[in-house]
């Protein structure tokens, strides 16, 4: 019997937690300018996850950490540029 009774107030708890909120983020709408002022931890996850995008989309499996950073450092250089420019749009230029 406490055995339920403790059962139940956690599923209560759980139940009144309130849940994380959901954002959706369209990628090919983030442009430079919202990018550079997101904060380091956000524009990091941006980093990982457009490059396992890209990585993908190439069928490669492998993260190579050093490319990563050379690359990431060319898109910064570009976006402090070219604000308005859509994060997509400066990976491919800054890519060439």
């Amino acid at each position: 019997m406490r055995c339920r009774a403790l059962i139940v107030v956690i599923l209560i708890g759980a139940a009144s937690s309130p849940a994380a909120a959901q954002i959706k983020l369209d990628m090919n709408k983030v442009t430079c300018g919202d990018w550079l002022g997101y904060s380091r931890a956000d524009r990091d996850f941006v980093r990982y996850f457009m490059s396992g995008y890209y990585n993908a989309a190439a069928k490669n499996n492998v993260l190579d950490y050093n490319r990563l950073e050379k690359n990431s450092k060319k898109v910064m250089a570009y976006c402090k540029k070219r604000k308005s420019d859509t994060l997509p749009t400066a990976i491919q230029k800054s890519a060439s």
